[in-house]
């Protein structure tokens, strides 16, 4: 077998670029000409402040198609539902809860996790990026390389940068099949389920709940739940939440 032959393509079908809340329809129909140009055609718009609109189509240049076919949400919980695995960019060198990836790095993983699995990844809006709380949702976070004093990129420029490195990582060795991992909907349940059984008893308020979930969610993102994981920990929680609902009674003397 030669080397053309064992490689495996990206499944850009698989591959979604999210817009989160972008200003400017400008940015929108030059990150669609960006894809267009680097072969790349699933984008996701979430509470756009204009669209659809003239100047994005203009900007899109033959890149029309991605607009037209682009998917609008009102939320970033609802673009990343149906992901596997969510990837956000961020300008900012903050300490993450694992070593951020390249541009690289991450088009270099993305053939392999795109097999079967769905990917998103996540660009914030022109003037602030990601909240902590968005990025909080994703499994690997991109720093794309700048000099230290001008850290800040246009949103188009950005997404092309990405793009042309997905574009030059398009064919890696194959592997193996890993296990079906769960969906951004499923671990979100589960934790929807954890959530209500922590509340019964045992915390003394919200925020110490979220500080816990928030710290199973680093342990969970380290390799990515399988979806009968997520069913094992859901039944846990549900069995939780019946115990602390009906205690034993005491013993009768």
């Amino acid at each position: 077998m030669d080397q053309e032959s064992s490689l495996t393509p990206l499944a850009v079908e698989r591959l979604t670029i999210i817009l989160v809340r972008p200003q400017s329809p400008g940015n929108i129909g030059s990150v669609a000409r960006a894809m267009h140009n680097m072969g790349l055609c699933q984008l996701t718009l979430v509470a756009p402040v204009l669209f659809p609109h003239p100047e994005a189509r203009m900007l899109a240049c033959h890149a029309e198609d991605v607009l037209e076919q682009a998917r609008v949400c009102d939320t970033v919980h609802q673009a990343v539902a149906a992901c596997h695995w969510i990837v956000g960019t961020s300008a900012r060198r903050r300490r993450y809860r694992k070593p951020p990836l390249t541009p690289r790095e991450l088009a270099v993983k993305l053939p392999t996790l795109c097999q079967q699995y769905h990917v998103g990844i996540l660009f914030g809006p022109e003037d602030t990026g990601l909240t902590a709380a968005e990025l909080n949702l994703c499994h690997d976070r991109v720093v794309i390389p700048t000099v230290p004093t001008a850290t800040s990129l246009n949103l188009a420029q950005a997404v092309m940068v990405l793009c042309y490195e997905i574009l030059l990582a398009r064919y890696q060795p194959a592997m193996q099949p890993g296990p079906t991992l769960a969906t951004m909907a499923d671990l979100e349940a589960m934790y929807d389920h954890l959530r209500e059984a922590f509340a019964i008893r045992g915390f003394p308020d919200a925020y110490s709940i979220e500080r816990i979930l928030d710290r199973l969610r680093r342990i969970f993102e380290r390799t990515g739940l399988e979806r009968r994981d997520v069913r094992l920990i859901r039944g846990i929680a549900r069995q939780l939440a019946w115990a602390l609902r009906h205690p034993p009674s005491p013993p009768v003397s």
